[in-house]
């Protein structure tokens, strides 16, 4: 499972290197200072960054992903 995790990791294989070199620009160029990446949680664990869904929802939006539950 481990081998398996790491060819997920690897984001060349499933996307082209000018549509990666689009999303690190736009990163690199995108202030998220005003949204606190984790939240403090009195109840349990602070979970995930908001700076990391943030960026996952912006390419859910360029790729036209729909989310379906």
């Amino acid at each position: 499972m481990y081998q398996r995790q790491e060819i997920f990791n690897i984001i060349e294989f499933f996307t082209s290197q000018k549509l990666i070199n689009f999303y690190t620009t736009l990163f690199e160029n995108l202030d998220l200072s005003p949204l606190p990446d984790k939240v403090p949680s009195k109840y349990g664990p602070t979970g995930f960054s908001r700076h990391a869904l943030f960026r996952a929802f912006i390419v859910m939006k360029c790729r036209k992903i729909c989310s379906s539950y």
